[in-house]
């Protein structure tokens, strides 16, 4: 597999907040913020009367800190990844919007409750000083959370962004390379060829055996010119496709049975083009290295959230080994971990001659 390319940054700034080295940094800095923010509201709200204060201030601005930063590293690590990231924007909002109100909540109980304590009345900087609209406080407070929020979730945002930026990126040279090797390396070329000869030497004694196989390379062809240049096709399409080059290589090898099988609505599911041949590719070359007896049983199940791919192989003379050390399967790893990083998984186990590779993709 393909090694991952390294990330360089423009400038020490961008690098202090993505890169892992400087992660125990940036939370310091970000403790100590709040450190500053926490313990100096108290004394602000207190700044009319600090000769009268005692340590209950300091317990205050201890309370306070614990607040801000539960609250902080809640959104970081759950709503931020567990909601925003997954585009369930409305659920994040909603959470994100208590969240808010809860920590206002606690600042306003916390600017109260030192009135009270030391039986003082508000003053100018306190929420609670007679001059000031409530409405107007609650307000703009919440939007200052909601930047003071946004502003430390920028390392995790700018982190996810350039990740995936690194994806496309490398995608999209994939698929510029992919485009001018496609037909040579979907289908191996000695396959067609060998294909061709039997048409034309069947062409005098069986016409029709000769058309049926002229036939169905047509379909192989136009499907990889045309369907395989496009971004999504439907999963019919791409069994169709799998099913007419099986029965193309069993015209050509005798030896090779298969039953392809699906469950679901397959004519309504979308998948990026030539993603499962490279699997059908792997057992036919094996069969023209070796001679021997191979039955292929090929199953699709369409799910609410994926697609479900199992390939079940019976052919003696074959080894697990050289089912995962051929290309195709390589590659396929590859342009997997591309296309759906984190959202697939591909198990293959051998027992004797039975072989399974199982796949499932979310889409």
């Amino acid at each position: 597999m393909m090694s991952q390319p390294e990330v360089t940054y423009n400038s020490f700034l961008i690098d202090f907040l993505i890169a892992p080295k400087y992660r125990v940094g940036r939370h310091v800095l970000l403790v100590l913020f709040f450190v500053f923010v926490s313990f100096n509201m108290p004394y602000i709200i207190c700044s009319e009367y600090l000769d009268k204060i005692d340590n209950m201030v300091l317990y205050a601005g201890l309370f306070l800190l614990v607040a801000y930063l539960t609250g902080l590293y809640l959104h970081m690590y759950v709503l931020l990844p567990k909601l925003l990231l997954k585009n369930k924007y409305q659920l994040y909002i909603g959470s994100i919007s208590l969240l808010i109100l809860l920590i206002l909540a606690i600042s306003f109980g916390v600017d109260y409750w030192i009135n009270n304590y030391y039986q003082q009345k508000p003053g100018h900087y306190s929420f609670f000083y007679e001059n000031r609209i409530m409405a107007v406080e609650i307000i703009g407070n919440f939007f200052l959370f909601a930047l003071l929020i946004a502003g430390t979730s920028l390392t995790v945002l700018l982190r996810q962004w350039l990740q995936f930026s690194m994806r496309k990126n490398e995608l999209e040279k994939v698929n510029l390379k992919t485009e001018l090797e496609r037909l040579k390396d979907q289908i191996n070329p000695e396959f067609l060829f060998s294909m061709l000869d039997e048409a034309g030497e069947q062409t005098v004694g069986n016409p029709e055996q000769a058309s049926k196989v002229l036939m169905k390379l047509s379909k192989l062809l136009r499907y990889q010119l045309y369907d395989g240049n496009r971004e999504k096709v439907l999963l019919i399409s791409e069994i169709s496709f799998i099913e007419n080059f099986l029965i193309l290589a069993q015209m050509r090898y005798i030896n090779l049975s298969f039953a392809l099988t699906w469950e679901g609505n397959v004519n309504r599911k979308l998948v990026p083009p030539l993603l499962f041949i490279p699997f059908a590719i792997c057992y036919v070359k094996l069969l023209t290295e070796k001679t021997m007896q191979m039955d292929l049983q090929i199953f699709f199940r369409v799910e609410e959230a994926g697609v479900l791919f199992s390939c079940i192989c019976f052919s003696p003379g074959i080894s697990l080994a050289d089912i995962e050390n051929s290309r195709e399967l390589t590659d396929v790893k590859y342009r997997f971990d591309l296309l759906f990083a984190g959202s697939y998984t591909l198990t293959m186990v051998g027992d004797g001659p039975l072989y399974k590779t199982n796949l499932y993709i979310k889409l």
